[in-house]
Order: structure tokens, then C-alpha cells, then sequence
């Protein structure tokens, strides 16, 4: 009777039986990071070095209807050394190539940011936490877990090179810890973004831009979240340089924030080599909940550079340098300033 049951398993499982569910499609990515970093920080004479460690492993689900409408899932086991079993939402995409996100669908504005060339590897020195300046293109572009995303096809509206994205979420449980010591939490959101991709000569011109408005739950805060940012890429052959700005104002924890971001990158490409340059610029007014914004900025300026050799296939050796200067209040913070380096290889599968 054992062998008749092994029998019967083994051939529904192979294959399938009426009634029973057969299995999405599924595809497994990630990679491992390690190497050293050093740091000197302005507020030492020694350098310091420790080991860098960071892995990720995706898993991405997919299948698509007799319609021919498909749907789309996923979640991350680890990110980076920090995420565990982080669910990605739900994506379908529709026969004419427009799709929607349901659950953890992210802004519509952050999607339409442009990718502005800066050092890979892991140098750097960590900030003061005191210190609100922005740190990307899409800093206050939020968006709760529940909401979506709508995103058109390519050429949109009959425009070739133009796409568009639109966004809300929603939650009403915010409200029920608001209150003038307590932590912020982003309560609706509404974005949108644009992407324009055209040519001009030899080269291929990327034009991106997005805005986010945000509500949260404190009554105390005299700002609401609005941020905006553009930006701009330009492809000629193996180069390529963009940059990008974000100007607004948002909340976080128990701040309210004003400030600004700007990013100028380039990349070249030399068979397995990749050539990185980067430079940030960031500023921010940042003050308690319902306090007007003072003349004393945070801010936080790095130039980096990289470089990347692909040792083999999937693995890729990385050299890279960082120089920051942090100011909290207009004052120099000698623990969050100085130089750091990073050598290391990402295995990826």
C-alpha cells in the first residue's frame, strides 16, 4: 500500500490533477557583498577599518491569465544584512502594457526619478542622527502600505518616449495617535510622475520629474509633506552624465523639515571597467513639531568616485572613495566629516 501511495504522489505531482492548483512561475536573484572599509572622520587622527558583510536574495512570482493580463508578486528573505521576509505587494499588468500595484505600491513620484551616476561600494561615514538633510531625490516621497499605483504604457497619450505614473494611499489608523509629543506617522498620500525619453544626435536624453503631497497625523505640526524633484541623464555611447534636483518640505519622526537636494553624476563604461564620479549637495531647515523654521541649516555635502571590474561572470570587484562634510545647525560635525575608501566583490546569481 506504501508503494501505491509514493505511486500517487509522484504522479500528481509531475502531472497535475484536475482540481488542484498547479504552481506560479517563480525566479530566485540576489547577491553578496564583503570587503573592508576604512573611515578617517575629521574627529580622529586614526583610521578605522572593519569587515563589510551585506547579502540579498530575492524571490520574484509571477503568472499570467488566459487573458493574457499578468500578475505579479514577490519578497525579499534579506536585504542588505537588514530586511527579513520583507512581502513585496501585488502588480498586474494589462495587455496593453499599463500596469497597477495594489498593497506596498510606493509614490508615483520616486518611481519617475532619475538615476544619477555616484560611487558604488560602501564607503562612507554615517551622519548625526540630528542632522535632516536630505539624502536622495525622492526624500519625503512616501507612501503607505495600502494604495496603488497606476502606471501607463510606453508612449502614453500618443506621446513616443512619454510614461506616467499616479499614486494615492490610505490610512485612517494614523489618526488615532496623533498628538503634539507623539511620533508623525504618514497618513494619506497623492503623487505623480513623468518620464520623457527622446534622442538628440548620438545621444539618449532621459527627462524625469515628480511630485508627492503627504498628510499626517499630528496636530501639532504646522507642515504638511510636499516635495518635488527633476531631473535629467544624457547617454552618449559608453558615457553618461545626469543630475537631478528635490526641493520641499516633510515630516519626519518628531520634526518638521524644509530643505533641499541636488545630485551630479557621471559614468563611463571601458569593457569590464566602470568609471563612477559623484557629488551631492544637501540642506535642511529643521525644527520641532509646530515651530517655525529658524535661519540655522543642516546640511551635508560628499564627492565620490568608483571604480568596478568584472572578475567573472557575476563577480565584480569594486574600489571606491568617499569625502563628506556634515553641519548640524550651521556647525561642523567633525564625527560625521572626513574621508573614507572601501574595496570588496559583489557575488551575484
Amino acid at each position: 500500500m506504501k508503494k501505491e501511495l509514493l505511486l500517487a504522489t509522484a504522479l500528481a505531482s509531475t502531472m497535475g490533477i484536475a482540481g488542484v492548483a498547479e504552481a506560479a512561475s517563480y525566479s530566485i536573484s540576489g547577491h553578496n557583498r564583503t570587503g573592508a572599509e576604512g573611515e578617517n572622520p575629521d574627529s580622529s587622527d586614526s583610521d578605522t577599518v572593519a569587515a563589510v558583510q551585506m547579502n540579498k536574495f530575492n524571490v520574484s512570482i509571477s503568472e499570467t491569465t488566459d487573458a493574457g493580463m499578468k500578475i505579479a508578486t514577490g519578497f525579499t528573505l534579506t536585504d542588505e544584512g537588514g530586511a527579513e521576509s520583507d512581502a513585496s505587494g501585488l502588480t498586474l499588468t494589462f495587455t496593453d502594457g499599463s500596469s497597477l500595484q495594489l498593497i506596498e505600491a510606493g509614490s508615483a513620484s520616486a518611481a519617475h526619478a532619475v538615476s544619477v551616476p555616484g560611487a558604488s561600494g560602501e564607503a562612507g561615514i554615517s551622519n548625526t542622527s540630528t542632522n535632516q538633510s536630505p539624502t536622495a531625490l525622492t526624500t519625503g516621497a512616501g507612501a503607505d502600505a495600502v494604495g496603488f499605483d497606476f502606471a501607463t504604457a510606453a508612449d502614453a497619450f500618443g506621446i513616443e518616449g512619454f510614461s506616467a505614473n499616479a499614486s494615492a494611499s490610505f490610512n485612517s489608523d494614523a489618526s488615532t495617535t496623533a498628538g503634539a509629543a507623539s511620533t508623525v506617522t504618514l497618513e494619506n498620500s497623492y503623487a505623480v510622475g513623468v518620464t520623457y525619453k527622446t534622442t538628440a544626435g548620438d545621444s539618449s536624453v532621459t527627462i524625469g520629474g515628480g511630485f508627492d503631497a503627504s498628510d499626517y497625523n499630528s496636530q501639532t505640526a504646522t507642515k504638511d509633506g510636499q516635495v518635488m524633484h527633476v531631473g535629467a541623464s544624457v547617454v552618449t555611447g559608453d558615457l553618461t552624465v545626469a543630475a537631478g534636483f528635490m526641493d520641499g518640505q516633510w515630516l519626519g519622526d518628531t520634526r518638521q523639515n524644509e530643505g533641499s537636494f541636488t545630485s551630479v553624476g557621471a559614468k563611463y563604461v571601458s569593457g569590464d571597467i566602470t568609471f563612477n564620479v559623484g557629488m551631492t549637495s544637501a540642506d535642511a531647515k529643521d525644527e520641532a513639531l509646530g515651530v517655525a523654521a529658524t535661519g540655522n541649516e543642516d546640511s551635508n555635502d560628499t564627492i565620490s568616485a568608483s571604480v568596478d571590474y568584472v572578475i567573472a561572470g557575476g563577480v565584480t570587484g569594486t574600489v571606491s572613495y568617499k569625502n563628506a562634510t556634515s553641519k548640524d545647525e550651521q556647525v561642523d560635525i567633525k564625527s560625521a566629516s572626513g574621508a573614507a575608501w572601501y574595496v570588496g566583490a559583489t557575488v551575484s546569481f
